[in-house]
């Protein structure tokens, strides 16, 4: 059956059996990103429109038939060839690796691996050393040669005329080139994120970041959190060697292609760093991650992991090393270990926060003699995932909101019609609608028969479904085929995720018995870091008694302290000692959590500008 998709103005031609089903075909040829809701028809965000042919509804779950026409495509199976359009955008992913702040590392002098350019004289009789004795001779006597590299010496050295470019990681020889090819050194640095992967591929020689690559982590179409990914990969039907396989497929895809872009040979690629939360990081190895679900939350390991690079199957030189960071606890994973080597805050004068936000908010708090580290469960909101008319930042996705002149302006990912709502575009309007007095501090949307419909923009409230909610976009306006709507709901989905953020620094400045004022610093990471408005999540109480001018965005910091490690063996031993430097503060178990987090739900007074 032919498959015709449009998305994004563009058509796709696809190949499918009848039968089968539409949503998996979507996900497979790339087109469509796999759902929060993993496929169970719960949150619509698959839905379709059906411009020709007719699906067959699978006739499970909740009714696939939804308004205007269109239909939830895990819901739907192939029955005879259709034209179809795909409304949501996929992830920018090029916003999310492309960052500020991972173009050029400081050039280190203990890098891990060295290249030596070598010329050596020619037996003879009077000189018998042996081909690998003459190289070791050059190189140092007590450096270590796999078998593999003796196979081809004997020629390989005397084509080249006994010049020839020697590679080394510690005490292993692990290559002989040809010629003078010590400029060509290569690494990866691997960020394993719960939605994303990022991929960056280094020169080692120089330091410099070369380029980046990134893809939706196929691990989504076993479930959007790591919640449901862990149950799916503790069921004993293979399925972790499945999500480890497509997790592997995925990495190495972005690789062989940032490699064939820019010429280098596989066999040049010597070192390669991972890091990812415990869940990605255990699921990347192919780990059991049962025991991450339950308490007490014990990982299955938490120091560092380090292989031969043809111990995965990846697309580097056989004898080069991959090391997959340590973790800090069952829920602090080497990512934030990544954020701490970027940030460094034993180092900083004073005090120092450092906040990654995403489903888990990874929070770290330090001082020159001491730092803590905790995972506060945000949820997936600021990802756009449980919003009503939420998506993740595609294109089409409203990214900022302002209320202003008696209207609203919005910012729209690619320049299109706007089709929907990312997490900074959520903050950005709850905000606005708490300035213009349409929000009260508890989080409840003013009465449409209050005094508030008489305030700009009041009689954008309404009643749907016996829900209040306020009409961002109308039909129609700036291209948008429907109306996009902030609900009550919504609200309450961002006030729980704001209020885990706000709740975990609080119990982390009362370990140290600190107050907000004390803080001196708040590093923001992560890609919706770099794209959230300061002053609006300020406004929100997601960072209580912080003010906006010490909050600082530093882009995919995991992946920068990734960097370092790559690049200087002692930034990855200072690593491992970080990791157990670092102490991890479990939340779940904590009282006082749970009060502070029931104290943040609410919005702080209101400052700043009010709607025109």
């Amino acid at each position: 059956m032919n498959i015709e998709v449009i998305s994004a103005r563009k058509r796709y031609r696809l190949q499918a059996e009848a039968g089968s089903g539409l949503m998996d075909c979507l996900i497979k040829a790339g087109v469509m990103d796999a759902t929060e809701c993993a496929g169970r028809g719960i949150c619509g965000k698959c839905a379709v429109k059906v411009h020709s042919g007719e699906l067959a509804p699978t006739g499970e779950g909740p009714a696939e038939a939804q308004t205007n026409g269109r239909v939830l495509a895990c819901r739907s199976l192939i029955k005879e060839s259709v034209v179809i359009e795909i409304p949501c955008g996929k992830d920018d992913i090029k916003r999310k690796v492309c960052l500020p702040g991972l173009q050029q590392q400081e050039r280190f002098e203990d890098t891990p691996v060295e290249k030596h350019f070598i010329q050596m004289s020619a037996p003879s009789l009077r000189d018998q050393l042996s081909d690998l004795e003459r190289i070791l001779a050059q190189v140092g006597k007590n450096k270590k040669a796999p078998r593999s590299l003796l196979k081809d010496l004997p020629d390989l050295l005397r084509r080249s005329d006994f010049a020839v470019t020697a590679t080394l990681i510690g005490d292993d020889l692990i290559d002989i080139e040809a010629g003078d090819t010590h400029t060509q050194s290569y690494g990866f640095i691997v960020d394993v994120g719960t939605t994303t992967i990022a991929i960056y591929l280094v020169d080692l020689h120089t330091g410099a970041v070369l380029d980046a690559d990134g893809k939706a982590n196929p691990q989504r179409t076993f479930g959007s959190d790591v919640l449901s990914r862990i149950s799916v990969a503790s069921a004993e039907n293979g399925n972790r060697e499945k999500i480890q396989a497509v997790t592997l497929e995925a990495v190495s895809d972005s690789m062989r292609h940032l490699l064939k872009r820019h010429g280098v040979a596989e066999r040049n690629v010597y070192n390669v760093i991972v890091v990812g939360n415990t869940t990605m990081s255990h699921l990347f190895l192919g780990v059991d991650p049962k025991n991450l679900a339950v308490a007490p939350f014990i990982p299955c390991y938490r120091n560092r992991v380090s292989m031969k690079g043809g111990d995965l199957g990846l697309p580097m030189h056989p004898e080069g090393t991959l090391h997959v960071l340590p973790n800090i606890s069952g829920y602090v994973g080497s990512d934030t270990l990544g954020v701490a080597m970027a940030t460094k805050p034993w180092e900083q004068k004073g005090y120092s926060l450092a906040v990654d936000i995403g489903t888990n908010g990874e929070i770290i708090l330090g001082y020159k003699g001491w730092m803590l580290a905790c995972s506060a469960a945000a949820g997936p909101a600021f990802e756009g995932a449980h919003i009503h008319n939420g998506m993740r930042a595609g294109k089409g996705a409203i990214e900022t909101v302002c209320f202003e002149n008696n209207g609203i302006k919005l910012g729209v990912i690619g320049e299109a019609a706007p089709q929907g709502l990312c997490g900074s575009g959520l903050i950005d309007a709850v905000a606005e609608l708490l300035r213009a007095g349409l929000l009260d501090a508890r989080g409840r949307l003013a009465d449409e028969t209050s005094e508030a419909t008489g305030r700009p923009l009041g009689d954008r409230l309404r009643v749907s479904n016996g829900m209040r909610e306020f009409v961002l976009v109308l039909a129609g306006e700036q291209g948008s085929e429907q109306d996009i709507v902030i609900t009550q709901k919504d609200i309450r989905e961002l006030q729980l995720a704001k209020a885990a953020i706000a709740a975990g620094i609080a119990v982390l400045m009362q370990e140290v018995k600190i107050n907000a004022s004390q803080i001196d610093r708040l590093y923001l990471a992560g890609a919706f870091g770099n794209y959230l408005d300061r002053e609006n999540a300020v406004a929100l109480g997601m960072f209580p008694g912080i003010p906006a001018e010490k909050i600082i965005p530093i882009g995919n910091a995991a992946a920068e302290g990734a960097g370092l490690c790559l690049l200087s063996a002692g930034q990855l031993k200072m690593a491992d000692r970080i990791a157990a430097f670092v102490k991890p503060v479990e939340l779940s178990a904590r009282a006082d959590f749970n009060e502070q987090f029931v104290r943040e739900i609410g919005f702080p007074p209101v400052e700043g500008k009010s709607a025109s």
